[in-house]
């Protein structure tokens, strides 16, 4: 049985609530399969949340005490204790107090909330460059691979802003299970030393080998075209201390959606499910 002391402390956030983590599978050290967090937040009295969004996950709202208004895009609704409210990825939202008393809520995020993932007012925080070259460079790995005849999934190894490896998935072309994009993209980069200034991009999040070898170099960065299609090992890179960026583009989606219908069982393949 796992029991956790949930009396952390409040602190003030970036969208102005008062809010503390009280499930985060990342902060608990412990081995944990969950994908949501859960915090706790209030807002005072007359005072409102700014605007934010996040990019990819969706958020529920818990309505614990209090009264007030919820604005999720254009729409605009009274809240009050009891109620749930549920605020879908990329929706602009924000929650003022209309009461007397503090208005309470849990706000449970699924994917769980990640710093990146947050976008308040036009600013983010780490709002991702879905023109980066570096990843367009990955998109056309993987096309060469479609082209080849094979799964299209690609990937470049960056150092000191530079190109050092490019790779795509070459386990049709090679008949090789273990050549995965970011597996040949490493290879080809060769004996570089330590790879703790490179940055790996992906055009589909890394799958538990691919994670392996990442944690195993001491890859400090992954950015990824998206992982809609498959969630791959991204809590356990982020356990292991690597950063990854998500930049969830709509390009990667159709690439890998179009060839999942193409070829199924070849995609079960290649994500062992079969």
């Amino acid at each position: 049985m796992d029991i956790y002391d949930t009396r952390v402390p409040h602190s003030k956030v970036a969208d102005g609530s008062q809010l503390a983590e009280i499930f985060h599978p990342l902060r608990l050290n412990r081995d944990i399969s969950a994908r949501y967090s859960i915090a706790h937040a209030w807002v005072e009295p007359g005072k409102k949340t700014l605007p934010h969004r996040l990019i990819q996950s969706s958020e529920a709202y818990y309505i614990l005490s209090g009264k007030g208004m919820m604005h999720i895009g254009d729409e605009t609704e009274e809240v009050y204790d009891g109620q749930l409210v549920y605020i879908p990825p990329g929706k602009t939202q924000w929650i003022e107090n209309t009461g007397s008393e503090d208005l309470l809520f849990l706000a449970i995020c699924d994917p769980l909330w990640r710093e990146e993932d947050e976008i308040i007012g036009r600013k983010s925080v780490s709002e991702p460059d879905r023109n980066d070259p570096f990843m367009q460079a990955a998109i056309r790995e993987a096309e060469l691979g479609r082209d080849e005849g094979g799964i299209p999934i690609g990937s470049v190894l960056v150092k000191n802003g530079e190109i050092i490896g490019r790779g795509h998935n070459r386990r049709v072309q090679d008949v090789d299970p273990v050549v995965h994009a970011e597996i040949d993209c490493i290879r080809n980069a060769g004996r570089i030393g330590s790879f703790k200034d490179c940055i790996l991009y992906s055009t589909l999040m890394p799958c538990y080998l691919c994670a392996g070898a990442v944690v195993q170099f001491n890859i400090p960065q992954v950015i990824v075209g998206e992982s809609r299609t498959f969630p791959g090992a991204r809590e356990f890179m982020e356990a292991h201390g690597v950063k990854v960026l998500d930049l969830d583009l709509l390009e990667c989606v159709q690439m890998m959606e179009a060839f999942i219908r193409k070829c199924p069982e070849l995609w079960n393949e290649d994500i062992g499910v079969l």
